[in-house]
């Protein structure tokens, strides 16, 4: 073994006092390691010191210059051992970690016709080129963002040879397209998008920066509606494919206008009650009455409803399209159903029925209509009577078209009663006929009379003068019967007188 190392060993002799130092000095410095080792495993745990506050960042700095922020200084090497990396400070701390690819928001610092700074809360700020602000390359910084504008930004490079973050909004905005339209076809979100472009196959639509293509067959059209006329109009759509490869996004208008009319149908029903007052817009006409569109949700106005007077048709009363007030008579919110009214709007004729006619007046009315039990009769003032069936004719008839009177005459007829409570009154051609005989025959008498007064009058005066005529007469025979006897008679022709 002494062979083996006698090429290592250290001869004793010129030198020995050097060699005698040097391993001196080896065995010290063994011994204090030792002990510091010792020391170390021995010694109590010690507290951390507390971290001192981060001095705040200075924006006004950078709001006016576009210099790099000042990057750390990097850490010295290790001569002998390796040492623990270096802990961030608390300023550092409060910095974001970022990578490219990351979309964040940032708030715009500065804006100049070659670049816009923006604060991402990194330690460098970000950059964004004209040419990354916008798809429309037209226009200026200046009247895309402004300074204090948050903005989402995609980070490009996390430093450049200048010191800072290379953003672009214009990709920022470009990835949360795609995410959007993801998310509505995920969700089956109802967008509102504007009609942009109308071309062969359909509508191009735009939904917050969204832009989609809605195929005709999926175009919601009225009767003979052109696409052209939905041009700049804005219209409910769904998303119902996207195709990122492709780079295309298809949306349909009959799903997204289904599902508005159930969000904004489920919002009436919610807030719609008995005796509202309601905007509305007459959506069709039926024999039965008019339907009311309430801005997602139809209502029926019967026709019953919609006025004071009988209507025999919608139409005379509305037309399709009319904007008008209803009030609301009944929500069924199980069945979806709402009943409204017209006539409740209007002023009650009941209450000025009474007013207007009494028992016995007698009136000219118009037929209206025929019924089984009688007719009905236009009293004027939105008001109707009943002549019935009985009260038509003096001879009994089976049908009201047997009493000689058709719909649309006027005829004479006798007021019977007014209940308004009832909204029922109650009319008689009948007794109006008898009583126009009556006074018929009261009138004939009363004739009668005032020419048999006259003629008794005629009959006295003319006996009077008859009575005085034959009196003077008689005066003159008694006149001529009392002549003198001695008095000779007048002289005759033939008589002579004596000498």
């Amino acid at each position: 073994m002494a062979e083996e190392y006698l090429g290592t060993s250290i001869e004793k002799g010129k030198g020995s006092d050097e060699f005698m130092e040097v391993e001196a000095l080896i065995q010290e410095t063994l011994a204090e390691t030792k002990r510091q080792a010792k020391a170390v495993e021995t010694a109590p745990p010690v507290a951390e010191a507390k971290p001192e506050p981060a001095p705040k960042k200075e924006a006004s700095m950078k709001a006016t210059t576009m210099e790099p922020k000042s990057k750390p200084k990097p850490a010295a090497p290790a001569d002998k051992a390796e040492t623990p990396p270096a802990q961030p400070t608390t300023y550092e701390s409060t910095f974001k970690e970022y990578k490219p690819g990351d979309i964040v928001k940032g708030t715009v610092m500065k804006v100049e016709p070659g670049a816009v700074l923006v604060d991402i809360k990194y330690k460098a700020d970000g950059i964004i080129l004209p040419e990354e602000l916008s798809d429309r390359s037209s226009n200026s910084p200046e009247e895309i963002v402004k300074v204090g504008d948050v903005i989402n930004v995609f980070i490009e490079n996390l430093e450049n040879k200048e010191g800072y973050v290379v953003l672009s909004k214009t990709r920022a905005d470009h990835e949360k397209r795609w995410h959007v339209a993801f998310d509505a076809k995920k969700n089956r979100t109802l967008l509102e998008g504007k009609v942009v472009q109308v071309v062969k196959g359909g509508l191009v639509v735009e939904c917050d920066g969204v832009r989609g293509f809605v195929p005709a067959s999926q175009v919601m059209k009225r009767g003979q509606e052109s696409l052209d006329a939905f041009k700049d109009q804005t219209i409910p759509v769904k998303v119902i494919e996207v195709n990122r490869r492709q780079g295309k996004i298809i949306m349909s208008h009959r799903l997204g206008a289904g599902e508005k009319v159930k969000q904004e149908s489920s919002k009436i029903f919610d807030e719609i009650e008995v005796g509202q007052t309601r905007k509305g817009t007459v959506s069709s006409l039926k024999n039965f009455g008019a339907f009311v569109n309430l801005g997602g949700v139809e209502g029926l106005i019967h026709l019953s409803e919609l006025s004071w007077k009988r209507v025999k048709h919608p139409s005379e009363v509305l037309k399709v399209g009319q904007e008008l007030d209803v009030f609301v008579l009944g929500v069924d919110r199980v069945n979806k159903k709402i009943a409204l009214g017209l006539k409740e709007l209007q002023p009650d004729p009941w209450e000025r029925a009474t007013q207007l006619f009494k028992p016995g007046q007698v009136i000219k009315v118009k037929v209206l209509r025929f019924c089984k039990f009688g007719a009905f009769a236009d009293l004027g003032n939105d008001l109707e009577g009943l002549i019935h069936i009985s009260e038509m004719s003096k001879e009994p008839i089976e049908k009201p078209e047997d009493a000689g009177v058709k719909i649309g005459d006027e005829v004479e007829v006798k007021v019977l009663r007014v209940l308004p409570e009832e909204q029922k009154i109650g009319l008689s051609i009948k007794a109006a006929k008898k009583q126009r005989e009556k006074q018929e025959i009261r009138e004939t008498l009363t004739q009668e009379q005032e020419k048999q007064k006259v003629t008794i009058g005629d009959i006295i005066a003319q006996k009077e003068k008859e009575r005085a005529e034959r009196e003077a007469e008689e005066v003159e025979d008694e006149e001529e019967a009392q002549v003198e006897p001695g008095e000779a008679p007048a002289e005759g022709p033939g008589q002579e007188n004596p000498a």
